[in-house]
């Protein structure tokens, strides 16, 4: 087992030292530019100076004609179909599903006038459902 690291010359560690040292330095120096050719940027264009500034991409919006609807013939109107006027009977009574309706309208606001206008029929009908004549 080795307890202690092993020995070198001082001189030579001092040597590799300067050495990392001045290429680290290189890294991050500035380049000199160079006049081979058109140096490539990030984009893939050049210089400005070199080529013709480009036009900015504009798309034109065409100017809004008014459209002219085609004359159209406006069809004649359909004649109305004539039906049979049907005579309004008024019903003999009201259906028994119904007394309880008849009961609320005339006990929470309507005459017994206007409940037996409702279903068409006499007030005596509606005073023989309710039970009482109207007060």
């Amino acid at each position: 087992m080795l307890t202690e690291w092993p020995r070198s010359d001082a001189h030579s560690d001092r040597e590799r030292i300067d050495r990392a040292r001045q290429d680290a330095e290189n890294l991050f120096k500035p380049r000199p530019p160079t006049r081979e050719g058109p140096a490539p940027t990030l984009n893939g264009s050049g210089s400005t100076e070199e080529q013709p500034r480009r036009q900015p991409r504009i798309f034109m919006i065409p100017p809004v004609v008014p459209i002219t609807a085609p004359k159209t013939v406006v069809p004649a109107e359909p004649k109305p179909i004539k039906r049979r006027p049907t005579a309004k009977r008024p019903p003999l009574h009201i259906p028994p599903s119904q007394f309880g309706r008849v009961r609320a309208l005339a006990n929470y606001g309507m005459t017994q006038a206007q409940v037996a206008k409702v279903y068409g029929v006499e007030v005596g009908e509606i005073e023989r459902i309710v039970g009482r004549p109207d007060s």
